[in-house]
């Protein structure tokens, strides 16, 4: 069972050589959601009771400890829920791609970082969990369907031209909140699925007996 401090950020060496500690105080819930390919920046939902979920950014140092003296500070604060975000993979990320229900349905957009400038709909009819392919020119999301959609993108400076949407293949249906797929290169997929029962076997032994007994009886 989830308690209230389980639900905030906290850090620990991968290694476990040293204790967790809490990345951000305040009374909301939150989780994090991406960390910028050069460590210096991660990006996290926090859930208020006027703005439901909102993105916010805490800066790092290159030792992947928090800033001192830094504060978090609002990426993207609305009246809608804006969530699953994800950095443009270059080192010194540009762009950050999320999920809004703005329309009234999960949409995926991209905003410009580190300040957003305008948004750029991605997703056409519905699309959730985004993730960049691995040189930031694909974007892959989840349609409503469960069909995993990409989309070819065209950056240049300060502005975004998608292809349309295409679908890649279906993904297993398991609705709990969380991406149910991950890629590193856009190429190979790993993805969540329950396990399917095996139908049952049917073993016969001694059948060289059986063969000849049914022989005889013709």
């Amino acid at each position: 069972m989830f308690t209230p401090a389980a639900l905030r950020l906290f850090r620990k060496d991968s290694g476990g050589s040293s204790d967790q500690t809490r990345v951000i105080d305040g009374p909301n819930i939150q989780y994090a959601s991406d960390w910028s390919r050069d460590g210096r920046f991660l990006i996290y939902n926090e859930n208020a009771p006027d703005t439901q979920r909102d993105l916010w950014i805490v800066p790092f140092t290159a030792e992947g400890k928090v800033a001192e003296n830094a504060k978090p500070r609002p990426y993207l604060r609305t009246r809608f829920s804006e969530t699953n975000a994800r950095f443009s993979p270059e080192p010194n990320p540009h762009w950050v791609a999320y999920q809004s229900d703005k329309t009234g349905r999960y949409e995926v957009y991209i905003q410009s970082f580190p300040e957003p400038h305008g948004e750029v709909p991605i997703s056409t009819g519905g699309g959730q969990y985004p993730e960049w392919g691995a040189g930031g020119r694909e974007l892959f999301y989840v349609a409503p369907d469960n069909k995993l959609m990409t989309v070819d993108l065209k950056i240049t400076g300060d502005s975004v031209q998608r292809s349309t949407p295409r679908a890649l293949f279906t993904l297993p249906i398991i609705d709990n909140g969380w991406s149910p797929y991950d890629s590193i290169d856009g190429q190979r997929f790993l993805v969540r699925a329950v396990p399917q029962q095996a139908p049952p076997m049917t073993v016969i032994v001694n059948w060289p007996a059986l063969l000849k007994r049914g022989a005889a009886g013709q």
